[in-house]
């Protein structure tokens, strides 16, 4: 490497040769290359961020930003590390923790050897109050009824992303596009010192080309960049026309704030007595929907043995589709629906959907 690259230089580098995006995970790991692979664009995002705070700290302690990255010493590492813990939040020096350790795996494989000991940093605790409270379960029919034609009261459009996100299970961010931070943000003495710049990504935001009227499907792109194709519920066809005609070009719902938004549904939930779980209820609801009519459509083939039918349509081999039609249990039916319901909510675990479809109480 030459010695005139600049800090800032190498660690873009790194990220940029390190970037898997879309690649299978699997794959990755099979290959042994995913301690230094980067698979999901925020995570990128925010790693290489967190990094490049680190270069230009480290810049200005040694009072130039030329110097081989693999020059740095662990105690440079501890002594930057020790300094954001000391006026960061513990999530926040988790993250840079986490983007130095692979950044070292990075140079490992590209540079050179080195060795931060940055598993040996004692990183600071959160305080039991400081996490976040688990949201609830999904509203029931009526409830999502009740909130979403009092919101409409106030807001037409607010409603139309709550009915959105019930018929398709979405994330947030497919309504409001992503928040994305630039700069750390500094704390002394309980004092913002040095703030962080927000702004929205609208790349993720549903637009009307993304909405197919015939199919009766919806592309997102959500977390991590992946895409993924959802069917959304057929009872919200005249809806989802409504919005097409009405945002031909364009994202649906700009324009629309995410914090006001928030507000207006923890009042209307107090005035309605409902118990507030703003908009991820709704995407809970979805899915408790959903699970059951994927249930319902399992029982159907099974009952009708149509195991082909079951093969193409929940992902299941040739013989575990037999399998399931000539001795069937409710729990590898549970898990079929849930399999399925995970690719749905963009999600790649079944352990993943009981966060959103809780198991019978007295089941195991």
């Amino acid at each position: 490497m030459s010695k005139n690259k600049t800090i800032y230089r190498q660690v873009d580098q790194l990220f940029a040769m390190s970037r898997r995006f879309g690649e299978s995970k699997a794959t990755i790991k099979n290959q042994g290359k995913m301690a230094k692979a980067m698979t999901g664009a925020k995570t990128y995002d925010d790693y290489r961020a967190a990094c490049m705070r680190w270069a230009e700290d480290l810049a200005e302690r040694r009072g130039s930003s030329k110097f081989q990255i693999c020059s740095v010493k662990p105690e440079e590492i501890k002594n930057f590390l020790e300094r954001i813990a000391m006026t960061h939040r513990p999530e926040t020096v988790h993250q840079y923790c986490a983007a130095l350790q692979k950044l070292e795996n990075m140079t490992n494989e590209r540079f050179g050897k080195v060795k931060w000991k940055i598993d040996e940093f004692e990183k600071p605790r959160r305080k039991r109050e400081d996490v976040t409270v688990q949201r609830g379960p999904a509203y029931t029919t009526r409830e999502a009824d009740q909130l979403i034609k009092k919101i409409g009261q106030v807001d037409k459009r607010a409603a139309d992303a709550m009915n959105f996100i019930r018929a398709t299970g979405c994330r947030a961010e497919t309504i409001f596009g992503r928040l994305v931070k630039t700069g750390g943000k500094i704390v002394v003495d309980g004092k913002v010192v040095k703030g962080t710049k927000v702004s929205r990504d609208f790349k993720k935001a549903i637009t009307a080309e993304r909405i197919d009227l015939v199919k009766g499907t919806v592309t997102l792109c959500e977390k991590g960049g992946k895409w993924r194709t959802v069917k959304y519920d057929r009872r919200y066809q005249g809806f989802m026309e409504r919005l097409v005609k009405r945002n031909p070009s364009g994202t649906i719902f700009a324009g629309l704030n995410q914090p006001t938004m928030y507000s207006r549904i923890k009042a209307a939930s107090y005035k309605l007595g409902i118990e507030g779980r703003g908009l991820h209820g709704m995407r809970k609801t979805f899915a408790v929907q959903r699970h059951g009519e994927y249930v319902q459509r399992i029982n159907e083939l099974i009952n009708k043995k149509d195991w082909r039918a079951l093969t193409k349509e929940f992902m299941v081999t040739k013989q575990k589709a037999q399998a399931i039609c000539k001795n069937p249990h409710e729990k590898t039916v549970d898990k079929l629906a849930r399999l399925k319901l995970s690719k749905d909510l963009g999600h790649n675990r079944i352990e993943v959907t009981y966060r959103y479809v809780p198991k019978p109480k007295g089941s195991k």
